[in-house]
């Protein structure tokens, strides 16, 4: 369902959302966590209204409907996993470094939204909006990735096994699956994963062994 406003309320609905406040964060947080649970058609709006504690006013206030609350979920979670790739400070000029902390961060972060990525990519497929910011941030991943093996490219004098978007989409592919699959495995399994992963694409890069 989708309540309808006057331009006023649609006004203060827009300024709430590009405020985003501690209130409209928490819904987020909570619509992320029902859909990830039940899957998108068994989510209500009651349903993230009974589990974020607020009323049916307070939801509306933010979103229009499920729809847009689902839209703003995939938006959170496409910012969320290009700051895993992201590095600042000192290490950063560390690339192995860099690589071995970003892969580790993103492989984390499927870890933790498995279920809502499933979900994610489901929805896509019938909502051109959630579509278009899933292939969006995939390309933007990507794309970052492969800038990034170029520099050590240049930095290090190393030869990647295949050329760097080839060997990046292949790489990307395998820690977005992988990292779904192990979900809900135990800690060990999801830390060795993270290790063999790591290992993998150093070697696929041209690093040399470690010692």
């Amino acid at each position: 369902m989708t309540v309808t406003t006057s331009e006023t309320q649609e006004r203060a609905r827009t300024a709430r959302k590009l405020g985003d406040g501690p209130r409209r964060a928490g819904l987020l947080d909570t619509a992320a966590l029902c859909f990830g649970e039940l899957g998108y058609d068994a989510v209500t709006v009651e349903t993230i209204t009974t589990r974020a504690d607020v009323s049916r006013a307070t939801f509306y206030a933010y979103f229009s409907s499920k729809d847009e609350a689902f839209r703003a979920v995939a938006e959170m979670m496409c910012r969320r996993f290009l700051d895993a790739q992201h590095m600042e400070g000192p290490a950063a000029e560390d690339l192995r470094e860099v690589l071995r902390t970003t892969t580790s961060a993103f492989i984390t972060a499927v870890y933790t939204y498995g279920d809502l990525l499933a979900v994610i990519e489901h929805r896509a497929r019938v909502d051109s909006e959630v579509e278009r910011s899933w292939s969006s941030v995939r390309e933007k991943l990507v794309s970052r990735y492969v800038r990034f093996v170029e520099r050590i490219r240049q930095v290090h004098d190393v030869d990647p096994c295949v050329s760097p978007p080839v060997l990046v989409q292949m790489i990307s592919d395998a820690q977005m699956a992988g990292g779904a699959r192990l979900s809900k495995a135990s800690v060990e399994e999801q830390n060795q994963f993270i290790a063999d992963m790591t290992t993998m694409s150093e070697r696929l890069i041209g690093f040399e062994e470690s010692k």
